[in-house]
């Protein structure tokens, strides 16, 4: 008996259209970390036809997703030993130095396209103002299009960022640079803030998540159904799972198989589950009135839920889709 975990495709691809009507922009669907760790193959297969291109985070996963697709994708890192193999795999790289500039003109072939990050905070790639301002003849010199973009990495910082991006891409500009593109915003400030720039980066926004913005048209595309194995009559004073909490009066408790080891947080709370455990979760019996306790499915709030476990909604995303995966794996063995 397995927790039954599923991703429905079709609302993948219905929010993908969800985030491109309210963005009134070109979507790109980031599909970094093997998919959120659902699989490229999936998202690609629902998402071709709908967005205009794909992000990935190296030159490994742009391998594996060129392989799916003939759709633009560009790299988020900075990797300037595989800068010919991206466009060899006809990728666009990003790229912090001259030396990684003069490198890509000598790979290019005819048209130079490349992104340049304004940096945001340590671990992202991307160059200060002064980095940029030197940057900038050396990309009229080798006759560079550009996509600039940024990561917003704190809703507090949003003003702060967007102005240090605005400055960029007016120094770029007045240098005569060739910005074709503008890429600001990724899922949860494009739905805070509204759309900036010409196109957006949407990764968990795809599984449904808004930050608890109400954007028109996204639901949770993840559900996670937990058969109920027995139920269970609990006195009062019954230790409820771990920790010293107790039932204050009687209740009748179901078991379910699903719990942290299936990717579900053990802290999830709520007034249904009552615990978490590694492979089995106690819950009320009066909220699971059919033999499955429903943890997620298309009427659910994916950011409520994992509010509800105390973890980023990109972390309940790729958890459930490595364990989905782990275990498409071990029945093939």
């Amino acid at each position: 008996m397995q927790p039954q975990i599923a991703l429905d495709e079709r609302i993948v691809r219905d929010n993908a259209v969800a985030w491109r009507t309210f963005a009134n922009v070109a979507v790109r669907a980031v599909v970094k970390a093997e998919g959120y760790g659902w699989g490229y193959a999936p998202l690609v297969h629902a998402l071709d036809d709908v967005v205009s291109g794909y992000c990935v985070a190296d030159a490994d996963e742009l391998r594996a997703v060129r392989a799916l697709t003939n759709l633009p994708i560009a790299t988020l890192g900075s990797e300037p030993a595989r800068i010919a193999e991206i466009f060899a795999l006809h990728g666009i790289p990003t790229v912090t130095t001259a030396a990684e500039i003069e490198t890509a003109r000598d790979c290019a072939g005819h048209e130079l396209r490349l992104r340049i990050g304004v940096v945001a905070a340590a671990g992202w790639s991307g160059v200060s103002l002064s980095e940029l301002q030197a940057l900038a003849p050396v990309l009229v010199r080798n006759h560079a299009a550009v996509e600039l973009w940024t990561h917003v990495t704190a809703a507090e910082r949003y003003a702060g960022d967007l102005h240090v991006f605005e400055q960029a891409l007016e120094m770029l500009r007045h240098a005569g640079v060739a910005v074709v593109e503008t890429d600001l915003l990724s899922t949860l400030p494009l739905a805070r803030f509204g759309s900036k720039g010409s196109s957006a980066r949407i990764g968990a926004g795809l599984f449904g998540a808004t930050g608890g913005a109400d954007i028109p048209g996204v639901r949770c595309a993840l559900s996670v159904r937990a058969p109920v194995v027995r139920e269970t009559h609990c006195e009062a004073g019954t230790p409820v799972g771990y920790g010293d909490a107790v039932f204050a009066a009687a209740e009748r408790v179901v078991t379910a198989r699903c719990g942290y080891a299936d990717g579900i947080s053990a802290a999830l709370g709520g007034d249904t589950v009552l615990s978490v455990g590694m492979q089995y979760l106690t819950a009320r019996a009066a909220a699971a009135p059919s033999d499955e306790v429903v943890l997620l499915d298309q009427s659910s709030s994916l950011d409520a839920f994992a509010a509800r476990s105390s973890a980023p909604v990109h972390q309940i995303i790729t958890a459930l889709g490595n364990r989905v995966r782990a275990r498409r794996v071990t029945e093939m063995v």
